[in-house]
């Protein structure tokens, strides 16, 4: 990339501050969703440390249906088979997320009501939960290790936040079934467990691999510290290929998969769980700022051996966890580029039906919602953005 681009991409990213910054004063005066708790007078959580974000905002008015779970898509529509979810199916994953955000914003009443929701609507007595709900004509029978041990370690965090031991029996039941059911016998972790049939998965996707939720479970007794260690050092000695890392690992064959075409959000996964552990992975995220240097976008995939874009397209989700990742390694400078990159797929005009949504055609999907929202509160928590 030539001087002048540099320097046009610098403005632009400017331009989009001082609009994102005219916008929060505007709707501070006005009383909007920037503006004080004391100056609306209608405070949700004495605890809260700010008020809605934008995301936040779109989520409520959009994306909750009306038993309390998240919509997979904005537009309504029936999911092509069983193995996905779509319209106004709800994921796991999408609580987990959502669950994450409450605790870290500090607003109690979003975290108890949809604990109130886990339990009404994923959550089987032994701390099994269904990896979806919602429309389909049949129940699923399988869980998802990522999204449990996500739920299990917000329920830990908000207990200790709020002292509600309830939060953490509840976590502990979680924990529990996990240990049980997701760990094979040489003491790896499975990607899901089948209710119904009593099978485990032999192969773990590796962006499941959250060792920060292991650890409060090996802290709590709920794992040993053989199957605590192996995983940390599983995450800490994963292999690249062509700088990549492999998408999952084959227990039964002991193999690791490599994809062809690298998906970001999957590495960056890896890449942010491994920092959590403070174990860095210098290879994929140099690659990750050369590539984005290159560019001045971050592309949704790249073909594996080129490391050339394999589509044109831009996720607000992997610009989430690239943010959240650089936030986590300390590289704050790069996580602010990402930041106002991101912000350009965001609607902020308060005036439009779909403020504070990554709305493209009139849908979304709501990953693509989540994520980019953890990633802002997260920016805010470490004082970035103001």
């Amino acid at each position: 990339m030539g001087k002048e681009e540099r320097d046009e991409m610098r403005l632009a990213y400017v331009t989009v501050a001082l609009l994102v910054m005219l916008m929060a004063a505007a709707l501070l005066l006005a009383g909007g969703p920037f503006a004080s708790n004391a100056l609306k007078g209608k405070a949700d959580d004495s605890e809260s440390r700010s008020d809605r974000l934008p995301g936040e905002i779109f989520i409520r008015r959009h994306m909750v249906n009306a038993d309390g779970t998240l919509k997979t898509n904005l537009k309504p529509q029936a999911a092509a088979s069983r193995d996905v979810a779509q319209g106004e199916e709800s994921l796991s994953e999408s609580m987990g997320l959502w669950l994450q955000y409450a605790v870290q914003k500090g607003d109690k009443t979003l975290f108890e009501q949809n604990v109130g929701v886990l339990q009404d609507r994923f959550l089987k007595d032994d701390g099994w939960i269904y990896w979806k709900v919602g429309a389909s004509s049949e129940a699923v029978s399988t869980n998802a290790l990522i999204d449990d041990l996500r739920i299990a370690d917000a329920l830990y965090k908000a207990s200790s936040r709020w002292d509600k031991p309830a939060y953490t029996a509840l976590a502990d039941t979680i924990s529990g079934s996990i240990a049980q059911n997701m760990v094979t016998n040489e003491g790896r972790f499975s990607d899901f467990y089948d209710h119904a049939s009593a099978w485990k998965s032999n192969v773990l996707t590796l962006s499941y691999l959250q060792v920060s939720a292991f650890k409060v479970m090996y802290e709590r007794g709920k794992l040993n510290e053989p199957v605590y260690t192996g995983a940390v050092d599983f995450l800490k000695n994963l292999p690249t290929r062509d700088t990549w890392f492999p998408f999952s690992y084959d227990s039964d064959k002991g193999t690791y998969l490599y994809n062809d075409e690298i998906n970001w959000i999957d590495q960056l996964y890896i890449v942010y769980h491994r920092a959590q552990a403070g174990i860095p992975s210098d290879e994929v995220w140099s690659l990750l700022k050369e590539q984005f240097n290159t560019y001045g976008v971050l592309y949704g995939r790249y073909h594996a051996q080129s490391k050339l874009p394999a589509v044109d397209f831009e996720s607000p989700a992997a610009y989430g966890l690239a943010i959240l990742s650089a936030v986590e390694l300390g590289d704050r400078d790069f996580a602010q580029t990402l930041y106002y990159r991101m912000l350009r797929f965001q609607i902020l005009n308060p005036a439009n039906e779909w403020y504070g949504g990554f709305v493209f055609d009139d849908d979304t999907h709501i990953f693509d919602n989540l994520v980019p929202l953890l990633a802002e509160r997260k920016m805010y928590d470490e004082g970035l953005l103001r």
